[in-house]
């Protein structure tokens, strides 16, 4: 039998983009597929970010916890602050 879902998790966070640090807000979920920990979410920060973060494909995301994450940006819309992503946590 396949375990319900958990709720996504939000808080604050930064993105590292060429070495530099940018805040930005999250909402992660966490799901186990196939023994492997994926992760699936949203960033929100200014847009000059989101859209830096998109054309660079992999970044880097720490979580409030400390947490860091190396994240795939898959959806960007050219002048939005929010992005999405995807990880193998």
């Amino acid at each position: 039998m396949a375990r319900p879902p958990k709720p996504p998790r939000s808080g604050q966070g930064a993105l590292t983009l060429a070495r530099q640090s940018h805040p930005v807000s999250f909402e992660i979920r966490f799901a186990e597929s196939q023994g492997r920990r994926l992760a699936k979410g949203g960033i929100t920060g200014t847009p000059d970010t989101m859209r830096e973060a998109f054309r660079r494909g992999r970044v880097r995301l720490e979580l409030d916890d400390g947490q860091s994450l190396d994240v795939a940006i898959v959806a960007h819309a050219e002048g939005s602050g929010t992005a999405y992503f995807e990880s193998e946590a």
